[in-house]
């Protein structure tokens, strides 16, 4: 199980032309755009749905990688593609939500270029320090932050990620700053914290439940408005910061102007599928929340969360430097 989570680590924040609708019977493979590497936490969490999708849809799928750009060229090719039901892709919550606010040109309006159709999974992300910082709740660290000479080191697993996110939001409501150190990934930030290079990481929950168990790192609280299953225990930033929520999400997209027969059946596919309860056993043994929203819930997230982090992003003054 603890592979399994740290698979889930690597990953872990698209105009299309007027076509013809889709066939009554249409057998084509469909081709899945992932924007992150084979065996990453999105790219696995995509092969397991997909697998019970296709006999649903009734027609094979094809998973194709095209990691790079903070996922950004898998988008855009999403957005490129026809509007026939031939062609879905991964959308994350920093692709569609916090992208546009930190790259000056995506090459896809995420606003206009993609049919929303349904969240499968989520995961929140958790404050954790080293175990030599005196500090068990959030009301401990953020008193232990402000009274620091200086700006204490942040590791993050990455710039632009929704951890990197909630964490310079935390530390502004409790009146204190970070001094960023972005790595290439969760489990090289995963590492320095526990080696006491680095005090504090936001990161995500099942990656950092290795290092939890093994008393090697210490939780403050979880991102999560409810406390998670992976770690009852750990109390939420919401409890002492109302409505403070940050989740990494992955969902289902299909390229702008999908004609309605074909959105419906596919979201309705996605839902189903989320009921199996194998499916929900193996989205849980690594580390996520496994839940089918449908279009309405994920269009109204992806235009909160854009808002949320667009505002966050310009008051603070983040960038990708």
């Amino acid at each position: 199980m603890r592979r399994a989570l740290l698979g889930l680590l690597a990953g872990l924040a698209f105009a299309a032309p007027a076509v013809a609708q889709e066939a009554p019977h249409d057998t084509r493979p469909i081709r899945w755009l992932v924007g992150l590497p084979a065996g990453s936490g999105p790219d696995i969490l995509t092969r397991l749905l997909a697998e019970r999708l296709s006999p649903k849809l009734g027609r094979p799928i094809v998973i194709e990688n095209r990691p790079g750009a903070a996922g950004n060229l898998a988008a855009q090719a999403l957005a490129r593609a026809p509007a026939d039901g031939s062609t879905l892709g991964t959308l994350l919550a920093a692709t569609v939500s916090i992208n546009r606010h930190l790259y000056p040109d995506l090459g896809f309006d995420p606003s206009k270029d993609f049919t929303p159709i349904s969240h499968f999974a989520s995961f929140p992300g958790v404050l954790l320090v080293h175990p030599s910082v005196p500090v068990e709740t959030l009301d401990e660290f953020a008193a232990w932050a402000r009274a620091q000479p200086q700006a204490p080191l942040c590791a993050t697993g990455g710039a632009g990620v929704v951890p990197h996110l909630a964490l310079a939001w935390l530390m502004r409501e409790i009146g204190s700053r970070c001094e960023f150190v972005h790595y290439r990934g969760s489990p090289d930030a995963q590492r320095d914290l526990i080696a006491g290079r680095v005090p504090v990481l936001m990161d995500g929950l099942p990656t950092s439940l290795p290092g939890l168990l093994a008393g090697q790192t210490r939780g403050v609280a979880v991102t999560s408005l409810q406390p998670s299953h992976l770690a009852p225990d750990l109390p939420t930033i919401a409890a002492r910061l109302p409505g403070f929520e940050a989740l990494s999400w992955i969902a289902v997209g299909a390229p702008a102007g999908l004609p309605e027969p074909i959105a419906a059946r596919i979201e309705t596919a996605v839902a189903e599928a989320m009921t199996d309860p194998a499916l929900i056993t193996r989205f849980q043994a690594l580390g996520v929340e496994p839940a089918a929203s449908g279009r309405e819930a994920l269009a109204a997230r992806i235009a909160t969360e854009d808002a949320r982090w667009g505002t966050l992003i310009r008051e603070v003054g983040i960038t990708l430097e």
